[in-house]
């Protein structure tokens, strides 16, 4: 930071406008505030449309809504710097990602430039993020009739919405409605659909939707993500063969399961009591080029404390400080709910003692 302050009298003197956006770039955005006020300070080099813009979204990025919308502010009162449609759908967006929606409807209204496809989707995205489909209905409907088309990612965040309230039947007119647009649907609304399908428990459908991707007119082809969708939808209405089956059709794809379709899998077995199953697919994943993540060790942890296996699953929890992989508080939490199963209570209160303290697993050994 002393180097970046220490050349910016060397950029006023030059009348170069110092590179905000290097800084916002690198994650600095305190440093490019610092330099932001300078500009607006000096008398040379005043802050251009660009530069608010980069500054208010690195202020975004950061989850200082308030910082932003006082630029925004600060733009309106600015003689030749008005705010621009950019930093508008920067901050409605931020606003909307934060659930802060009807924060972010005030700003909507009191735009004084037409909204686009951007700033509609934004707020349906947050109206539904929230549960509200008619509202996002709604809006859809107004931008419609603005001469706004929404765009597949508009009808993508319908379609999620509607997958999450039950309402699938709804999701595949939205769809139906896309084509007739011309407007292909991409991979995530196609699994959005499909796991709208898996939490109604209709596997069926949900696998029509996964080879329907491959005959689309874009020829989409599953992703690592819409593959997790839907063998985690076949796990949870307990069809491991066609689980299986699946793994086997993603490696004759090339399709390589990363550690997330492992532990969809291991969670089905140690649900299902089946610990070896899962242990075995546990100790397999180094061959697999896979390191286990905090998931994979609180679900192998979970089913060892489930099969009265605390030893094991006490050397599996200091396995993970020793690998650098640190428990968090659900790992913590199911093996002191598994110690106090197995009517070991006494060491679950040395635990917890311990966790209030602040002291990890690997250098105090001694609450055993």
């Amino acid at each position: 930071m002393g180097f970046s302050l220490s050349v910016l009298g060397h950029f006023f003197k030059s009348e170069f406008e110092p590179n905000v956006t290097t800084l916002i770039n690198g994650d600095r955005v305190a440093e490019a505030t610092q330099i932001f006020r300078k500009m607006m300070e000096g008398g040379t080099c005043k802050p251009d449309v660009v530069t608010f813009g980069t500054l208010i979204k690195g202020l975004c990025i950061k989850g200082n809504n308030g910082g932003a919308i006082q630029l925004l502010r600060r733009m309106e009162l600015s003689p030749d710097c008005k705010p621009n449609l950019v930093a508008c759908n920067t901050v409605i967006d931020s606003l909307c990602k934060d659930t802060l929606i009807a924060d972010a409807f005030n700003l909507f209204s009191e735009m004084t430039i037409a909204p686009d496809v951007i700033t509609y989707t934004s707020l349906i995205h947050g109206v539904c993020s929230l549960g509200q489909w008619k509202q996002a209905m709604r809006l859809l409907n107004e931008m419609v009739n603005e001469k706004i088309f929404p765009n597949v990612h508009t009808f993508t965040v319908l379609v999620d919405t509607l997958c999450k309230e039950g309402m699938v039947l709804e999701a595949k007119s939205v769809i139906e409605m896309m084509i007739q647009r011309d407007i292909e649907p991409d991979t995530v609304t196609y699994t959005a659909l499909m796991d709208g399908y898996c939490l109604r428990g209709e596997m069926g459908e949900a696998r029509q939707v996964f080879d329907l991707m491959e005959m689309s007119r874009k020829g989409l082809f599953p992703d690592l993500v819409t593959c997790a969708v839907l063998l985690d939808g076949l796990c949870k209405n307990r069809q491991l063969g066609m689980a299986i089956e699946l793994l086997r059709e993603m490696e004759g794809k090339k399709l390589h399961p990363d550690i997330v379709i492992y532990n969809i899998l291991m969670d089905y077995f140690i649900k299902a009591g089946k610990v070896e199953a899962a242990r075995d697919l546990f100790c397999s994943l180094s061959s697999k080029g896979l390191h286990p993540s905090v998931k994979t060790y609180t679900t192998m942890i979970s089913g060892f404390c489930y099969d009265g296996r605390i030893s094991e699953a006490e050397t599996l929890l200091r396995e993970m400080e020793e690998r650098g992989c640190s428990p968090n508080d659900v790992t913590y939490n199911t093996f002191i709910r598994g110690l106090i199963n197995n009517n070991e209570t006494s060491r679950a209160m040395g635990l917890i003692h311990q966790m209030v303290q602040g002291v990890s697993l690997q250098m105090h050994q001694q609450w055993k």
